[in-house]
């Protein structure tokens, strides 16, 4: 007994002693392995990282890898027992977007010394760049792996099938980004990493994968599996039996599919997220969704789904997020509308059913839905009013119902959501007055009501929202004056209002002062109200200013260099970030008057549009504006300028729009602007310009429209014109001074759609090459715009075009009308047959020069004329018929001709029924004249005396067309045998003979015999 207790000591002693021995073994291996003494266990470890560290992006500044012992560096760590490196985490840490214009951050390289870490089991190299160079193969023979994460990090290639000799991986994450692509011949390496519960390998090419689902089958433990935009071959409809049920989060987005959803996958029970989103599924979504009801996230957006959002969605009380956006669906039920059922929904925080056909009203029990944060119901055909039970939604952060065509006020309880951050209601048809309690919403940061019927004043309490960055009512009725809730906001202490947008509006009285005191606003739009006064000095105190727009008010008063030397923010690129476009200033359709300063053209680096049009601005064009390089679209219309326009354009400028027209300004156009390689848009009319059409402007190759209008320029159109410009697409050079013929490379614009030269001094005849522009021979549809999009939000193509006996205007429909107008010159010779080639002409003008010849007979060729104006020349012969194909004719004039014969009548010529368009052609008879044609009398029972009559002045008739028909057949045959153009002349002179002998004699017949019935009837 005792020898037993004595020994139980013993072996105590001689376990303590053994351990004390292990340890001390393993402390000297540690240190003698540690020959630099640093403090660490493994010195070759130490520096395998230290080496890893050099491959990678700046790593310096984030890897201060300091210190002796490598264990208690950033993201390392060290086994406790053996001091060997296990964790090894060198992610990116800095913000980056894959969609920046250069990748980021800049290149890094893998180092070979990740083969010393033997027993590595964790190991991040994600977000940072390694320049599209394949996952380094050795990475495979880390067989202690557990955790894989090489997410963004820019490799490239095949991904290696020796990743699958990490057969104790759990978490595997290779997502590719924007800038490189990872792809995989096959995925028969996958099944081997057995224990795998977390695979990530979206905006991967799997392409190839084609047995993708099969694989996926062969691990039971996953239950993490995102596949997002990795161009997946197909969904396979069925599998025989489903392995992978441990699956909580399938992500299958952005594959396109465009498949129906398979069976199988609603036997996934223990799914939590499901993410179909942009696959295109047709049909209707699957009832057996409702197997799925542990689901807490569910996406389909983006698909084709249509009809009605099943009820069994509406009774998954786990659901926190559903987004059914972008599809076809009506909603629930015949009816179309979101159901009462909505509000079962108690977890919910996030519902988007935005871009689909849901109608009706929105429920009232969606005021149950206390846990909700994010509701967007925009883009839809939502009527009703917004529920009062809305303002039970205390958790809100966002709400968009825009785009529906709700109507009713803005519920006071809506300042209720003391959490919401933004608030869209823009493009309804709401109506009444902006509450006050909006005023209570100290969060909000977004407020769109813009494009409703909103009346009544801004509330002042709009001014307590100290929080708000934008704020959008324009397109309503609200008036009043913006002083109130202007002050509310100065008084804020950390004011962020950034974008203030009200144009379209009623608002009246002056610009506060204190407008100068919202030192964060850079985007402020006031225009169409009805602003008066000058403009406060202060608003140009506001350094952040880039885009501002006071256009279409009564605002007067003159500008000095003084008011725009604050506006930094048109002058720092780097600092402009508050609209779509950048410095803008629309100071137009106001009564400002003196000199433009000349700051406004040299004096802001990042000036790109200025709008000064219609306004009282007078004095010389600043030559500074040659310098400003940055501008897009010039618009100085409409004003009182003169002077000569300065010569100091250079190649450097952006200057896409020049429209200096309805000024005073005088000389030629400057050589320099030549220099404007990118203008496109060149509007001079209605000045005093004069001199030759500079050659220089040859090389502006993207010009689409020149209106040089209503000047004194002198001398030929230029042929280079037509070999140059050949993007052009409007070409106004009327009312000028402009002689010679008219250029036949005209002709070679195939883009030209109105081209109106009248009112000038040419001559010659009409080129026949002009039947082949092309613009005028189809049919215009407008899918081409005349200007670009960015300059088109800016500036409204405009072209002065005479019509149907008016002078329009037109805007935005210019990309569908095509004109011809040669009319006021001196051109002669014959309207020739290739011109009924411009079958998508709509206007044609002649008039007023010396044509000659007949109209051609296929004139009813040219069926889009809506307006044919061909007075006051020598056309002859007859009005064809087929003019009565003209169904789109609206305006048409033949004055003063030599036209001889019966007017044509059918179609729309009959809906002409006014003389005026047929006056001064002598030998014209029929409907709506009225002179009478031949055959037109009544007949009367014959008598021996009318018979008489008749028979002796037929005879007068044949002895007097005798002679006419003998001289006319002769000299018929004789021009034959002459030459053709002889011929031609010969006949037209014969042929007018003809004319003029048949109505002399029909017309002198027909008095004695009419005087005569009526004599004798006035005896009986």
């Amino acid at each position: 007994m005792a020898s037993t207790n004595t020994s139980i000591p013993l072996v105590y002693a001689i376990w303590i002693a053994f351990l004390l021995f292990f340890g001390s073994v393993q402390l000297c291996l540690c240190f003698s392995g540690n020959s630099s003494g640093s403090g660490g266990c493994i010195e070759r470890e130490r520096k395998a990282l230290l080496s890893i560290r050099k491959g990678i992006y700046d790593a310096h500044r984030w890897l201060s890898w300091n210190g002796k012992d490598s264990c208690r560096w950033r993201g390392v760590r060290c086994n406790t027992m053996t001091g060997h490196v296990i964790k090894l985490d060198l992610h990116y840490p800095y913000p980056c977007d894959d969609y920046y214009p250069e990748p980021c951050p800049d290149k890094s390289e893998v180092s070979h010394s990740l083969l010393h870490l033997r027993h590595l089991n964790y190991l991040d190299l994600s977000m940072n760049n390694f320049g599209g160079a394949p996952i380094p193969d050795f990475i495979g023979s880390l067989a202690n792996m557990k955790y894989l994460s090489l997410s963004h990090a820019g490799f490239g290639g095949t991904i290696p099938h020796q990743l699958g000799n990490l057969s104790n991986l759990l978490y595997l994450d290779l997502a590719s980004n924007f800038w490189y692509s990872l792809d995989v011949d096959n995925l028969g390496w996958l099944p081997s990493i057995r224990f795998l519960q977390h695979l990530d390998m979206s905006y991967a090419d799997l392409s190839k994968a084609s047995n993708w689902i099969h694989v996926i089958n062969m691990l039971p433990s996953l239950s993490v599996l995102h596949l997002s935009l990795a161009s997946l071959p197909s969904l396979p409809s069925t599998l025989p039996h489903v392995n992978f049920t441990s699956l909580t989060t399938l992500d299958l987005h952005g594959n396109y599919f465009a498949s129906s959803i398979p069976g199988w996958l609603f036997n996934l029970s223990s799914l939590e997220l499901l993410d179909l989103g942009n696959n295109f599924f047709p049909g209707s979504i699957p009832l057996a969704i409702g197997n799925l009801k542990k689901l807490r996230v569910l996406d389909l957006s983006v698909n084709t789904f249509n009809g009605d959002i099943p009820e069994m969605v509406w009774s998954l009380k786990s659901l926190q997020s559903i987004d059914l956006s972008t599809n076809n669906i009506n909603g629930n039920g015949i009816s179309g509308q979101i159901p009462e059922t909505v509000g079962n929904l108690k977890s919910l925080v996030s519902l988007d059913l935005s871009y689909n056909n849901i109608s009706r009203h929105i429920p009232e029990t969606v005021g149950n839905l206390k846990s909700l944060v994010s509701l967007d119901l925009s883009y839809n055909n939502i009527s009703g009013h917004i529920p009062e039970t809305v303002g039970n939604l205390k958790s809100l952060v966002s709400l968009s119902l825009s785009i529906n065509t709700i109507s009713g006020r803005i519920p006071k309880t809506v300042g209720n959501l003391k959490s919401l951050e933004t608030l869209d209601l823009s493009s309804n048809s709401i109506s009444g007055e902006i509450p006050e309690t909006i005023g209570n919403l100290g969060k909000l940061s977004s407020l769109d009501l813009s494009c409703n019927r909103i009346n009544g004043q801004i509330p002042r309490t709009v001014g307590n929202l100290c929080n708000l960055s934008t704020f959008n009512a324009s397109d309503n009725n609200i008036g009043g004056d913006i002083t109130g809730f202007i002050e509310g906001f100065s008084r804020c202490s950390t004011n962020r209002l950034q974008n203030v947008d009200l144009h379209h509006n009623n608002l009246s009285g002056a610009l506060p002062n204190q407008i100068g005191e919202l030192q964060s606003l850079g985007y402020l739009d006031l225009g169409s109200n009805l602003l008066d006064g000058s403009i406060p000095a202060s608003l140009w105190k506001l350094s952040a200013l880039s885009y501002l727009n006071l256009a279409a008010n009564s605002l007067a008063g003159a500008l000095t260099e003084d008011h725009f030397t604050n506006l930094t923010r048109l002058s720092y690129s780097n600092v402009i970030s508050y609209s779509v476009i950048s410095g803008l200033i629309d100071l137009s359709n106001n009564s400002f008057s003196g000199p433009i300063p000349p700051i406004l053209g040299g004096g802001f680096d990042y000036l790109t549009i200025l709008l000064l049009a219609h306004n009282r601005f007078n004095g010389s064009i600043p030559s500074a504006f040659c310098e400003a390089n940055s501008l897009k679209v010039l618009n100085l219309a409409d004003n009182d300028l003169s002077g000569v326009v300065p010569n100091c354009w250079n190649n450097s400028s952006r200057l896409g729009v020049i429209d200096f027209s309805d000024n005073k300004l005088s000389g030629g156009i400057p050589s320099s602007m030549g220099s404007l390689s990118q203008l496109m848009s060149l509007h001079l009319r209605d000045n005093n310009f004069s001199g030759k059409i500079p050659l220089s402007l040859q090389q502006c190759k993207h010009l689409t429209t020149i209106d040089l209008g209503n000047n004194k320029f002198s001398g030929s159109i230029p042929e280079w014109i037509g070999g140059s410009l050949l993007s052009l697409r409007v070409l106004r050079l009327r009312s000028n001074m402009l002689d010679g013929n008219i250029p036949k490379q005209l002709s070679l614009l195939a883009s030209l759609q109105v081209l109106d030269l009248a009112d000038n001094k040419l001559s010659g005849t009409l080129p026949p090459s002009f039947g082949n522009l092309k613009a005028m021979i189809t049919t215009q549809n407008g899918s081409k715009p005349v200007l670009s999009e960015d300059m088109a939000s800016y500036y409204t193509e405009n072209i002065q075009i005479t019509t149907k006996d008016l002078q329009l205007t037109f805007t935005s429909v210019l990309s569908l009308v095509t004109s011809l107008d040669l009319s006021d010159n001196n051109i002669s010779g014959e309207i020739l047959e290739e011109f009924t080639n411009l079958h998508g002409l709509h206007s044609l003008n002649l008039s007023r020069n010396h044509l000659t010849g007949r109209i051609s007979i296929n004139i009813g060729a040219m069926g889009q004329l809506e307006s044919l104006d061909l007075s006051m020349n020598n056309l002859s012969s007859t009005i064809p018929t087929s003019i009565t194909d003209l169904n789109f004719l609206a305006r048409l004039n033949l004055s003063y001709n030599n036209l001889s014969r019966r007017i044509p009548s059918g179609n729309q010529l009959q809906t002409l029924n006014d003389p005026s368009i047929y006056i001064g052609n002598q030998y014209l008879c029929g409907q709506p004249l009225p002179e009478k044609c031949p055959g037109d009398e009544p007949t009367e029972g014959p008598t021996e005396e009318k018979q008489d009559e008749n028979g002796s002045e037929m005879k007068w008739l044949y002895v007097g067309l005798s002679p006419g028909f003998v001289v006319g057949f002769w000299g018929f045959l004789g021009a034959v045998m002459l030459k053709k153009s002889t011929r031609y002349a010969y006949i037209r002179f014969i042929d007018r003979i003809c004319d003029w002998i048949y109505m002399a004699v029909t017309i002198n017949s027909a008095r004695p015999k009419s005087k005569r019935n009526r004599g004798r009837k006035g005896g009986k």
